[in-house]
């Protein structure tokens, strides 16, 4: 369960540890009271002092930053890029070179610090870590339902901006995982949503064998029970 009473950056400033980072406490202090470009100012400053340590004292920053994140909604608020690039991603490729088989780096990179591209770390995070790692599974749920919208989501218009084969694989990928997810609530509505895609695909793929435009007026036709086919029939 994620925590809500204070934000991040007032638990940052607050936990005991983040005297052994006066810099980026400082920095903290800043951005909670708004001082957005004093704040990067500092930042930067501990940017470079942070450079000048050796690894386990990085690495030790960089846990102790995220086992905080992992509990905050507002997270994001600390991982700003120059931090991102200056110190955190450099530490966690390290982290994930001198010790391969620590499940923590590539959680946080693919839940994180992906720069659009975390599903691999995702997935070799649940392969480190199995179904204890229930926010990666139901992530990797998510950026695959994530895709297969982006595939769809003009296909009223007759457009579709994907391969068959690439949606089945998202498709698949949810189904790979889909009974590790212990909330059922969860596990349910990834369920649905991933039947509603595989239904729609299978019926682009049959309205393709015969037709090239009007795919809403095909699925209106049929009663397929898709929102925008709703729609066309009011319309009518």
């Amino acid at each position: 369960m994620l925590l809500q009473t204070k934000t991040i950056l007032q638990t940052i400033i607050e936990d005991e540890r983040s005297h052994d980072y006066p810099l980026f406490r400082q920095y903290c202090v800043r951005k909670e009271q708004g001082l957005r470009k004093d704040a990067l100012k500092v930042l930067q400053a501990f940017i470079e002092e942070m450079k000048e340590n050796d690894f386990e004292v990085q690495r030790s920053f960089v846990a102790w930053l995220f086992e905080k994140i992992e509990w905050f909604e507002d997270g994001h608020h600390l991982l700003v890029y120059t931090l991102i690039i200056g110190v955190i991603q450099p530490v966690l490729q390290e982290w994930e070179k001198v010790d391969p088989m620590d499940v923590r780096p590539y959680r946080w990179q693919g839940l994180f610090v992906h720069q659009g591209e975390g599903l691999p770390y995702l997935l070799k995070a649940l392969e480190l870590g199995g179904s204890s790692e229930q926010r990666v599974i139901v992530q990797i749920c998510e950026t695959y339902l994530s895709a297969l919208w982006y595939s769809f989501h003009h296909i009223h218009e007759d457009l579709y901006l994907s391969t068959y084969e690439k949606d089945q694989e998202r498709i698949q990928g949810i189904e790979d995982v889909l009974t590790l997810i212990e909330d059922k609530r969860i596990r349910s509505n990834v369920e649905k949503q991933a039947a509603y895609y595989d239904q729609l695909l299978s019926d682009w793929k049959k309205f393709q064998q015969t037709e090239t435009r009007g795919f809403m007026k095909w699925c209106a036709e049929r009663k397929k029970p898709y929102e925008w086919v709703e729609a066309f029939y009011y319309q009518q």
